[in-house]
C-alpha cells in the first residue's frame, strides 16, 4: 500500500511539473517511458525538497536572465515539457485538432495552422504523420526582452509523413518511410502572466530532410 502511494505521488509531481511548462499534463510515449526517480534528479529537488533550478554558470544568459524572473525555471524542466509539446503539436495537426493547437500555439502561428488545415480539408485530404523517433532536443537559444522570454529549441527526428485523398490513396509523400528531420522550433512565454503556458511562436524551415508532405508548416518567410 506504501509503494501504491508513493507512486502516485511521484506521478503528481510529473503531471504538475509538464502542466506548469506548456500547460498540459502530458507524457512521453511507450517508446520513451519517463523514469520519475531520473526526472526528479533532474528537476534539482534537493533533500530538503526545495527545487534548485539548474542553469549554465559563466557569463549572463538568456536562460539565466529567465531564471531570475521566475526562480522555478529549469533548462532540463523546460526540455521536458518541449519534447512533450512536440509530439502533441505534430499529432493535433495532422488530426485537424485546432482546440488542442490553440493552447499550444501563439495567435499568430495558430492562425497559419488553422489555414493550412482548412486548405487540406478544402482538398479532402488527410494528414498522416508518425512520429518514429526524436532522436535529439536541445535548446539552441535563449532570450529576454522585458518579461517576454524566447527559448529555440533543436529538434533532430524521424518521421514519416503523407496527404492520402478521401479513397485513401496517397496523393504525396509515403506513409512508411521514415525521413530525418531537423528544425528550431522557438517558444515564448510572458513570465509575469498567470498563463503558465510557454507557446509555439516560430517554425524554421527543415534542413536536410526529404518530406513532400509537410508534418508542420514553417513560419519563417
Amino acid at each position: 500500500m506504501y509503494e501504491v502511494l508513493l507512486y502516485a505521488a511521484i506521478a503528481t509531481i510529473i503531471c504538475v511539473m509538464l502542466y506548469s511548462v506548456l500547460g498540459k499534463s502530458v507524457g512521453q510515449g511507450p517508446e520513451n517511458p519517463i523514469d520519475a526517480k531520473k526526472e526528479i534528479e533532474n528537476f534539482g529537488v534537493s533533500s530538503a525538497g526545495v527545487v534548485q533550478p539548474v542553469v549554465p554558470a559563466g557569463p549572463k544568459t538568456g536562460l539565466q536572465k529567465i531564471a531570475e524572473i521566475d526562480s522555478s525555471f529549469s533548462p532540463a524542466y523546460f526540455i521536458d515539457g518541449a519534447k512533450a509539446a512536440y509530439s502533441m503539436i505534430l499529432e493535433a495537426y495532422a488530426a485537424g485538432d485546432k482546440d488542442q493547437l490553440e493552447s499550444l500555439l501563439t495567435p499568430d502561428v495558430y492562425t497559419v495552422y488553422c489555414e493550412a488545415i482548412d486548405t487540406r480539408n478544402a482538398d479532402n485530404l488527410k494528414q498522416v504523420t508518425d512520429l518514429g523517433r526524436l532522436r535529439s532536443c536541445a535548446i539552441k537559444d535563449s532570450s529576454l526582452e522585458g518579461n517576454l522570454a524566447r527559448i529555440s529549441v533543436l529538434y533532430k527526428a524521424e518521421l514519416t509523413s503523407a496527404l492520402m485523398n478521401s479513397e485513401g490513396d496517397v496523393v504525396q509523400g509515403d506513409p512508411d518511410i521514415l525521413s530525418s528531420v531537423s528544425e528550431v522550433w522557438t517558444f515564448e512565454r510572458h513570465l509575469k502572466s498567470n498563463d503558465p503556458n510557454w507557446r509555439l511562436s516560430d517554425v524554421e524551415p527543415s534542413e536536410g530532410d526529404s518530406l513532400e508532405a509537410d508534418p508542420t508548416p514553417d513560419t519563417t518567410a
